[in-house]
């Protein structure tokens, strides 16, 4: 767990108020005639408050002021800010009111409180849309998107950050282009698409560069360090974070400055090396508490308990992430609060106190995306009592029989039993008359009344036996119905689980919607299926998967369920359309998930697929595969980039028609690797492909190729379904 300090642009509003001539050559003077240039600039400003009367040139200087003390004493630009303000309304100066909005919003903004930060921002963006200022709305556009960022709702980020670019390219504001193409960086560094931020870095330093805007020159190599950072390369990664943090020590921008000593600090922890990380985060720490920044003073503190986690001082990671949390709470910093739980569930691990870890990963997995996590907490416990009642069917069947041969057993000894009664009292009445025949006069009343006296015990014998056998029935009858019962129970719910299961597959109206021709066989063997397709529609990308999870009917069905709910998150939330990645993170979650160590004789649960991203800008497809791979049938040769190995097949070999000949017929192999625990863990390869007109591409999983039939009842296999395609 790391976290590092994002390096945010906030475009501010020019400065260049038209005051009066002569105070301004008074103030190009005294900048002249001292190295204290800011200083000499805010004692000026200072006198014109001072010594003008309440009009727009002292609202003006107030505002001027405002931005000054932003980066030196948050608590003085917010004063400043808000008399501002006051008499602006009092004038109903409207430039200066949006301003002073603008301004206030800014000092909420380095205190970390989100709510208050967007509230003022968006104050200032309907003051400036009133004015029809292009240039002042497309710096509220772009300011706003960063609260959005912070609060971890990119979508909405990206909404802004975006209307804003789009003016700036219209005004050709090449400073503003930088700011948001900067910023729309960190969003795709934040969702691990590590490519398209360093595009999005490096084109907002050309622009930088050109404009010689040192602050924002540093801003952009600081981001490019956090980037190689979370790619482990920390050569470079302390080569950029030195460069840019020289560069605001001669600007003294201390929240920059800051962010940089935070940044290097991660470097030396993921090195081992903690006494020089606790270091820097110490000092950046010191900086931001006296700029009263609460969002990158939580930040701070997580990697400080994160650190002390390293080093086994549980308790005092404990302290450093309950801070943490409470900032992060009133902040409403999601993406801190969240590492601030996973921060004490590992603390609370260390000091195996287990009921806690279970409550803070608890809460960890909740706030990561609460409606997600509900609906998969529920669809898992769904899928566990459909799975459980599946066990109990079986054990019913097996109790059926075992009651069913109980049953024939009891009646077998029931006619045995009276086969015996019937053979002995046939021998007592033989018995009786040979003592009547032999005793006939003295000894016959005796053995007459013997014969009587053992005649009604068996009577006796025969009737308890009777109801004992009533007794056996009736309890037999009861059980039977109570099986009954339940096996109609079961049935019901295994039905109720196809329906969840159908319900949660996607609909093909997304897909009809961006693919023309496109077909779907899907016939599990079971009422419920471990094989299952997914797809989406994210920015232009088109992606689809076709999944063979390990296991069938409502285990098979168990996978089938965590990997769609993964995919939606990962691709759905995190907006990632890189299949490689894709992967990577789905096997991360798997793992997770299913809590795979890689210990000898664990379950090798997960799944095989196959899953590709259509471009439709370029109509280049990217397919990476676990296990399984992708045909493609096409009228001519492709291009497949990242494995130039990949040739057409034979076609000759397949005994094929001549108009089946003339096509070519590809096979793009998937890595030899499971989406689970693995002794392989390489990242998946992605193979780029441009597509022409008329090219037809196949995903499946080994259902069709598994198949037994024909005359002699054996497997279809591969070669036989290639050349049926």
């Amino acid at each position: 767990m790391r976290l590092t300090f994002k390096y945010i642009q906030i475009y501010a509003y020019p400065t260049n108020y038209k005051i009066h001539s002569l105070i301004l050559f008074v103030i190009f003077i005294m900048q002249f005639a001292t190295t204290h240039a800011q200083q000499s600039k805010i004692d000026s400003l200072n006198q014109i408050i001072y010594s003008a009367k309440q009009d727009t040139n002292q609202v003006k200087a107030l505002n001027i002021l405002a931005i000054e003390y932003q980066e030196i004493d948050l608590d003085t630009s917010l004063i400043y800010s808000v008399q501002s303000l006051e008499l602006a309304l009092q004038l109903n100066y409207k430039i200066g009111i949006a301003k002073a909005y603008n301004n206030i919003g800014i000092v909420h903004y380095y205190h970390g409180d989100n709510k208050l930060t967007l509230e003022y921002w968006e104050k200032s963006l309907k003051v400036y849309e009133e004015l029809e200022d292009k240039k002042a709305v497309a710096i509220n556009h772009g300011n706003i998107g960063i609260v959005y960022m912070y609060q971890s709702n990119y979508p909405k980020a990206i909404y802004y950050y975006q209307k804003a670019l789009k003016a700036y390219e219209e005004l050709g504001d090449k400073e503003g282009i930088a700011t948001n193409l900067g910023n729309i960086g960190i969003i795709y560094s934040d969702q691990a698409n590590y490519s398209k931020a360093l595009e999005y870095y490096k084109q907002s330093l050309k622009i930088n560069k050109e404009l010689k805007n040192k602050n924002n020159i540093a801003a952009n190599l600081g981001s490019i360090g956090s980037l190689y950072m979370y790619q482990n390369n920390y050569t470079k990664a302390l080569d950029y974070y030195n460069k840019a943090l020289k560069i605001f020590e001669v600007l003294g921008n201390k929240n920059s400055i800051a962010a940089n000593l935070g940044g290097i600090g991660v470097v030396y922890s993921d090195l081992g090396k903690y006494t020089k990380a606790l270091g820097y985060y110490q000092k950046s720490l010191t900086i931001y508490e006296e700029l009263g920044s609460k969002n990158n003073i939580a930040l701070n503190l997580v990697n400080i308990g994160a650190l002390y986690n390293r080093l086994n001082k549980y308790n005092k990671a404990i302290n450093y992430a309950n801070k943490a949390l409470k900032i992060a709470k009133q902040t409403g910093s999601l993406a801190t609060e969240k590492q601030a739980y996973f921060v004490l569930s590992k603390s609370y691990t260390g000091l195996k106190q287990y009921k806690i870890v279970i409550e803070y990963k608890n809460l960890w997995i909740q706030l990561n995306d609460s409606i997600f996590n509900t609906e998969k907490a529920k669809s898992l416990a769904e899928m566990n009592t459909k799975y459980e009642s599946e066990k109990k069917e079986k054990q019913i069947i097996k109790q059926q029989s075992e009651l069913k041969t109980s049953q024939l057993q009891t009646e077998k000894e029931k006619s045995e039993k009276e086969k015996q009664q019937t053979q002995r009292n046939m021998f007592i009445v033989a018995f009786g008359l040979m003592l009547i025949l032999a005793f006939f006069v003295f000894r016959s009343y005796k053995q007459k009344k013997k014969a009587n006296i053992l005649l009604a015990q068996q009577k006796n014998k025969i009737t308890e036996a009777n109801e004992e056998l009533n007794k056996q029935n009736e309890e037999i009858r009861t059980q039977r119905d109570k099986i009954e019962e339940i096996h109609n129970e079961i049935s019901e719910s295994i039905n109720y689980a196809t329906r969840l299961q159908a319900a949660i597959l996607p609909e093909t109206k997304i897909l009809n919607k961006y693919l023309s021709g496109n077909f779907l066989l899907f016939k599990p063997k079971d009422k419920v299926s471990g094989d299952f397709y997914w797809w989406s529609h994210i920015e232009n990308h088109t992606i689809i998967t076709a999944a063979d999870s390990t296991g069938h009917g409502v285990p098979g069905a168990f996978m089938s369920m965590l990997g769609s709910s993964f995919l939606r998150e990962i691709v759905q939330k995190k907006y990632i359309t890189n299949t490689s990645v894709i992967l990577n993170k789905l096997r991360e979650e798997i793992i997770k998930a299913l809590k795979q160590k890689g210990v000898t004789g664990e379950q090798k649960d997960g799944m095989d697929m196959a899953i590709i991203s259509i471009n439709h800008k370029t109509n280049i497809v990217q397919f990476s595969g676990a296990n399984n791979p992708l045909y493609i049938i096409t009228n001519s040769e492709l291009q497949i980039t990242n494995n130039k190995s990949i040739k057409p097949i034979i076609l000759s070999n397949y005994n094929l028609d001549k108009a089946s000949l003339s096509k070519f017929f590809y096979e793009v192999k998937a890595d030899k690797m499971p989406i689970a625990i693995y002794d392989k863990m390489d990242n998946f390869t992605a193979h780029d492909i441009q597509l022409k007109k008329g090219d037809i591409l196949y995903m499946f999983s080994d259902g069709y190729a598994d198949q037994f039939g024909g005359p002699k009842g054996k497997k279809f296999k591969y070669k036989p379904f290639k050349r049926l395609l």
